[in-house]
């Protein structure tokens, strides 16, 4: 059952009380009999303080999937290093294909279209929806199929780099906006990977506050 999990894979710890809201990163250690060993969790350089019996939620991604499994906390490990040994799951739970995983939102985000006379037009649009695959937005401009534009997430992803996209869809949203499907070309493997995690990550945290998927 794990053979999907490795050791150094990264992994993402949710806990199921409210005792830290946070979502917490960590790697696996070992596998040991017992269980499997991670490292220890931290929120903001101070180790958390969990206990025998905290019950949680794991969540880690694969080149093609992402999947979750529910744990106990069964023992804290001080020394020599902060460990923690957790039971290993009965089941995993595949959660869909990541790269095709679509998560609804509404935010900001930035459009860039070169011009012909070769300045940059830059605009906001709203980000309605994202996947490892590209963007559904909604913008005044009216763009054609086919044009490549350059998409900045900027702060949402704490990303600098632009994003290249190509129009596939364009739909007349109301009198004075346009709904568009943006396709990522030319986007590295790096890339790619930072708005994957960034999705499943924002999708755990709405989930979290009742308002996700």
């Amino acid at each position: 059952m794990m053979d999907k999990l490795k050791v150094n894979d990264k992994i993402e710890v949710e806990f199921k009380s409210d005792k830290y809201p946070d979502i917490y990163l960590s790697k696996v250690a070992d596998f040991v009999d017992a269980g499997i060993v991670i490292t220890g969790l931290y929120k903001h350089g101070t180790p958390l303080a969990v206990k025998k019996g905290d019950k949680i939620n794991v969540y880690f991604t694969t080149e093609r999937a992402a999947y979750e499994f529910e744990s106990v906390v069964l023992q804290r490990i001080k020394k020599p290093i902060y460990f923690i040994l957790i039971k290993e799951p009965k089941e995993l739970k595949r959660i869909q294909r990541r790269d095709y995983f679509r998560l609804e939102l509404d935010r900001i985000m930035k459009v860039h279209k070169e011009k012909k006379d070769g300045s940059v037009m830059k605009k906001e649009a709203h980000l309605l929806d994202i996947s490892g695959g590209g963007v559904q937005i909604k913008a005044k401009e009216e763009f054609a199929e086919g044009d490549i534009i350059k998409l900045s997430f900027g702060s949402l992803l704490n990303m600098s780099e632009l994003i290249k996209g190509k129009i596939v869809r364009k739909s007349k949203d109301d009198f004075e906006t346009y709904r568009y499907g943006v396709e990522f070309v030319d986007i590295n493997a790096g890339e790619r990977e930072k708005i994957i995690q960034w999705i499943f990550s924002l999708q755990r945290q709405l989930r979290k506050k009742g308002l996700g998927q």
